[in-house]
């Protein structure tokens, strides 16, 4: 099982990706009908549903919920928090399986008494589903912190494939005993890791580095750390998630040690005067 989270503000357009899987346009969304529906509602809580006359669900209902409840915290922007969860080719897990999945879920990460549906996928080799939660309950506080999730989401897939029976993915390993052993390295860790080294080698400023990770897909943001936001699947990590040398003071300070070893000035050697003058000393 492979996790991956995003954080937006705009609730109606996540909706309407998970349910259509792809986001519409409000021209596109008078046209569609129930056959563009792809993905099944399989669990809510703490929202209501409203369905228009072929059946299909309200999605501008659902928002305007979600959206009520972001309005008791104005300061908190992004309060939506999309996390999908994926199986390998061949894996279907059970209603009851993915009920305990994401009760878990919720449970983990912040949700158990906030707004929250899932919706799941059956049409691509990997059977998938989509997690859309409120950030913020109804007393407008926010209890699903995002720091380290990425760590985080992996933490809870393997324990959750261990828990539910589901097939191990191929970034765990199990010993003879069936101990669980340390997780290998995500390929996308280890591919941003390398792309990020690359990058900072060529790099001036921090402003150049960001220019040339867009033009790779990968937004930066820069505040009191660094992160980067994958533009293709939208999967937001931290530096400090890439290890100790990733974080945004070691980025800086890397980059600092690149210009000093890509200019090293040469010192020329100044002749005595007396020398020159053919004095003595």
């Amino acid at each position: 099982m492979i996790g991956k989270v995003g954080l937006g503000n705009f609730a109606k357009g996540i909706l309407s990706y998970c349910y259509y899987e792809k986001e519409l346009t409000a021209k596109q969304l008078k046209e569609i009908t129930i056959n563009d529906v792809r993905g099944d509602l399989i669990y809510i809580q703490h929202l209501g549903i409203k369905t228009m006359q072929d059946g299909r669900l309200d999605l501008d209902y659902l928002a305007k919920q979600m959206l009520d409840n972001r309005d008791k915290n104005r300061n908190f922007n992004k309060y939506v928090w999309h996390q999908s969860f994926s199986f390998p080719p061949g894996e279907d897990p059970s209603a009851e399986k993915l009920t305990s999945l994401v009760v878990e879920f919720a449970k983990e990460f912040g949700f158990a008494e906030n707004q929250m549906l899932v919706f799941k996928h059956n049409d691509t080799k990997h059977k998938h589903i989509h997690i859309v939660a409120n950030r913020i309950n109804y007393n407008g506080k926010n209890t699903a912190d995002h720091f380290k999730n990425y760590a985080r989401t992996g933490e809870f897939s393997r324990r959750m494939e261990l828990e539910l029976g589901l097939k191990i993915t191929s970034d765990m390993s199990l010993n003879q005993k069936g101990k669980q052993l340390a997780p290998r390295q995500d390929t996308a860790i280890i591919n941003l890791r390398s792309l990020v080294d690359q990058v900072l080698a060529k790099a001036s400023s921090i402003d150049e580095f960001g220019k040339q990770m867009q033009t790779h897909g990968f937004k930066t943001y820069i505040g009191r750390g660094v992160a980067f936001f994958n533009m293709q699947n939208r999967m937001k990590v931290k530096g400090s998630d890439l290890g100790k040398d990733y974080s945004l003071q070691n980025l800086e300070n890397r980059m600092g040690m690149e210009m000093s070893q890509a200019f090293v000035p040469v010192k020329r050697k100044r002749k005595s005067r007396r020398k020159k003058q053919g004095l003595s000393i």
